[in-house]
């Protein structure tokens, strides 16, 4: 009775979402089919005699300004700003006497080529989807090829080869080969990030970049993106990681890191392009993508329409599901003019049920069905619901001089209730003897050899119910000067808002449930509910930074820059029950700082040197309490030495670096009065990391990293013992091991110190392409300040006699696969198989639970393109 309600209740809350999904998949089969194909507009051209230009390739998005003038300065300008490599097969110097009327605004890479070349005499045609040939004969050519070379960010001025940080580009064409559906999914390229489960105060995207988290360093478009949901990644163009500390770009946190999701922008072309996918974990996702020139409103007008919705299961998991719908116009104006405008709205609404998949067992993953939900399958769920509105305005006062300005109005809702399954592990302490003695007795505490078949687990209910919202304002000043023969590339920027955070958070008490066999649908009959907390935090804060490059030589570059930011939030928590209301508050006032030095020893390649500073404050994720407000913020310092080098003509680009990040003053709970929290530890990561990314002829595209991590904490006065609660400061007996003993050179938590990915595709026969990769990420800590005790019967025994260990998650193998052929001009296939092996992992650690990732699954597709 109870499943066949599941299936009406899912029924009726997507009913909406499934019939327009039909009429997407529908319309994107049909549209367009009077179009000519691009050998068609080619032939007809040649036959014209005319001029031939190129279709859309689908390549990077760039920002270009580039002068009237001579074609040889301006391509060399177009290879600067692009980031991409041209060349000229024409006899030596004929380049010389070609003239071009300048291109200014933002176009895709062969777009901006093409009106480079407008009424120069040169086309250019499609050779392949990463190549472009120009010429005024068959065999005059320039080939352009897109490569992973550049952002779009405004605080970086030059060619990532340039740039002395480690920037990981997961870029468009690997999210499609991948058929990647989130943010999450694509960070899978990037060695040194794990990704964590959520935690009791949010969820959503829950990061680890080189050790230190991340959830407070997502941004969008270069602005932070603070809310709590699961993003869905139908509007990227690329996905970006920016290794190390970035305080002096972005302000607050980012102590590893910071990730910047770069959206789709209004194209000057026609465009559609759209997919579906069907899947073995029922997986129904339609996308579309539709860009239309405005030509109404002038040359530069666009307007661009991305939608996606999506239904799907987990494969070899009960009762958990997705269900998400996001749509993202924006319109922009004057793109090929000295003046800008773009307006831009995101909305992604999920309702789901969510996973937090299975308990620790004292230490360990318990030996159970990997698909055992352990929540309600008719009341837990995650919906979230964010709003984002972007409106910027570009102005170039000269070619050189450039200034951008962008307003931004964020909503967060989110509502959540998720079960956390828990073993209990509370043991009975005695003394017998004047021997302190310690029992494991069910059903508070469950021995390690006990009847998995008796074991009961706590079903802990998180429940919030919270808005986070932001006003921003972000305003920069991008100059590209030359003094006494010396380039100065030069960014100086102001932003500022407001930030607000209400959640509201409930306790349940519910029945437990068996560890072998959980009745997903179980009443959800609580014996109490009670407010645990409503808090109401509001944030003012600005940063103002300038960063400078200087371009001594060909060889030799000085860059650096210096932030100063403002900081000044405030908490109110309302009184619950006899505790009385709390009010705090806490203003920073914080500078950072960044210098590196790069060596060129050749054009393609560079050595760089690189040391950089940043800050978290106590309220840096609008959290802020009696405990932590008097605390200054822990400070970072990171140096980094690397190099970089780009071959085969900026196709493949390749990259090494060695780090050092640590921070000075981690907070930590003061073991002697636990209302206290004091600024003492001292944490390091020291690591390596290569990259590889290659977009090659022949459909050979090839991303490859691997990343060495070692994490460990330098310094700490926290309790690790799991008998903490009978320490007793100063005690001959009770204030030393096994009571109490110092995480110092416990490694960190959820940081793999090996991990690598892989992702290549080739052409195969009969025009099919194949793609083959995976990931490997070593054995891992859920905790880097506590063990647990691992009890081995009901009977008392001496506390000293128990063994401790490390809560560990496993290392593991998985693999992927994929398979595509174009049917037609429009269409093509693709097929991707995930997790070839079925291997059963812990994908999402925490330190009390573990959510498993997916089994194997297939999805089926068609692929849209006009």
């Amino acid at each position: 009775m109870k499943k066949h309600a599941r299936r009406d209740s899912l029924k009726g809350r997507f009913k909406g979402s499934r019939n327009w999904v039909a009429v997407g998949a529908l319309a994107a089969t049909v549209i367009g089919t009077g179009r000519q194909s691009p050998a068609a507009v080619k032939e007809s051209l040649a036959a014209a005699g005319g001029a031939a230009a190129a279709p859309s390739t689908n390549l990077p998005v760039k920002r270009v300004n580039i002068a009237a003038g001579p074609l040889d300065a301006a391509l060399a300008a177009y290879e600067q700003q692009t980031g991409m490599h041209v060349r000229v097969d024409l006899p030596q110097g004929a380049i010389a006497g070609f003239q071009t009327k300048g291109v200014s605004g933002l176009f895709a890479e062969d777009e901006a080529l093409r009106l480079l070349l407008s009424g120069t005499g040169l086309n250019f045609r499609v050779e392949d989807e990463s190549t472009l040939a120009v010429g005024l004969q068959a065999k005059d050519s320039v080939d352009v090829s897109a490569s992973a070379n550049s952002v779009a960010l405004t605080q970086f001025t030059e060619p990532l080869s340039d740039v002395p940080q480690t920037v990981n580009v997961v870029p468009q064409f690997v999210m499609q080969e991948q058929a990647v559906t989130t943010m999450r999914d694509s960070l899978r390229n990037v060695p040194g990030l794990s990704i964590a489960a959520g935690e009791g105060g949010a969820q959503g995207d829950n990061l680890t970049i080189r050790g230190f988290s991340a959830r407070n360093d997502i941004f969008l478009d270069g602005i932070r993106d603070f809310g709590s949901y699961y993003r869905d990644s139908f509007n990227y163009d690329a996905v970006e990681v920016l290794q190390g500390p970035a305080s002096v770009e972005f302000g607050r946190g980012s102590t590893g890191g910071v990730v910047n999701q770069e959206q789709k922008q209004p194209l000057l072309q026609e465009r559609i392009s759209g997919s579906l996918q069907l899947g073995t974990n029922l997986m129904r996702r339609v996308t579309a993508d539709v860009n239309e020139p405005l030509t109404t409103f002038g040359s530069g007008a666009a307007f661009r329409l991305n939608v996606a919705g999506m239904q799907t299961n987990v494969a070899e998991r009960d009762i958990t599901n997705t269900r998400r719908f996001g749509i993202a116009p924006s319109i922009a104006f004057g793109q090929n003019s000295p003046t800008r405008y773009l307006v831009s709205y995101l909305h992604e609404s999920e309702n789901t049920i969510p996973d937090y998949g299975l308990p620790y067992f004292l230490y360990k993953v318990p030996q159970v069905d990997r698909s055992n939900y352990y929540g309600y399958a008719e009341d837990n769920f995650l919906r979230t619901s964010p709003d984002i509105v972007t409106a910027r305005v570009e102005h170039d006062f000269s070619a050189p001089v450039t200034l951008r300005s962008t307003l931004r109005w964020a909503n967060y809702p989110r509502d959540v209730r998720i079960t956390e399954p828990q073993v209990p592990s509370t043991p009975v302490f005695s003394a017998i003897g004047g021997v302190k003695m310690v029992a494991c007795v069910p059903p508070a505490c469950f021995p390690i050899n006990y009847d998995l078949n008796l074991v009961q687990v706590v079903r802990n209910q998180i429940a919030a119910k919270s808005v986070e919202d932001m006003l921003w304002e972000q305003t920069s000043v991008t100059a590209r000067l030359r003094f006494a023969r010396i380039e100065n590339n030069l960014v100086a920027m102001l932003e500022g808002g407001r930030e607000r955070s209400s959640p509201l958070r409930t306790s349940y008490t519910v029945p437990n449930t068996s560890l072998l066999n959980p009745n997903p649908y179980d009443l959800f009959a609580p014996s109490s509910v009670s407010i645990r907390s409503n808090t109401h935090v509001s944030s003012t804060s600005y940063g103002f930074n300038v960063l400078d490059t200087l371009k001594l030589t060909q060889w030799l570059q000085f860059s650096g820059g210096i932030r100063f930011d403002y900081f000044n939030s405030d908490s109110l928590t309302d009184a619950v029950g006899s505790t009385p209301a709390i009010h705090s508050s806490r203003l920073d006032k914080q500078p950072t700082y960044r210098a590196a030095v790069v060596v060129k020893p050749r054009q393609n390649g560079s050595v760089y040197f690189d040391y950089g500073t940043s800050f978290n404050p106590s309220a840096e994720s609008l959290s802020l309490s009696g405990n932590n407000a008097a605390l200054p913020p822990e400070l970072n310092s990171t140096i980094e030495i690397g190099t970089k080098w780009d071959w085969l003509h900026d196709r493949l680009n390749v990259s090494g670096s060695y780090f050092s990040t640590e921070k000075q003053n981690a907070r930590e709970t003061d073991p002697n009065n636990t209302a206290n929290t004091i600024l003492v530890g001292t944490q390091q990561v020291r690591g390596a990391q290569i990259g590889v990314i290659g977009h090659l002829p022949e459909h050979f595209d090839i991303i490859v990293g691997y990343a060495y991590l070692n994490g460990r904490v330098e310094k700490s006065i926290l309790n690790a013992s799991p008998f903490a609660s009978q320490y007793k400061h100063g005690d001959p007996v009770y204030g030393g091991f096994p009571y109490f003993f110092s995480p110092t050179g416990f490694p960190f938590a959820n940081v793999p110190k090996n991990s690598g990915n892989l992702w290549v595709t080739h052409n195969l026969r009969w025009r099919f392409v194949g793609g083959f990769g995976g990931n490997y990420v070593s054995a891992r800590r859920a905790s880097s300040t506590a063990m647990a005790a691992v009890y081995n019967s009901v009977a008392p025994v001496p506390v000293t006699s128990v063994p401790l260990d490390f809560k560990a998650i496993p290392g593991y193998w998985t693999f992927n696969a994929m398979l595509r052929r174009p049917i037609s001009d429009h269409l093509e296939f693709q097929a991707n198989v995930v997790n070839l092996t079925n291997k059963f992992y812990i994908d999402q650690p925490h330190p009390n639970h573990l959510v498993p990732g997916e089994g194997l699954n297939a999805q089926i597709g068609m692929n849209v393109k006009f």
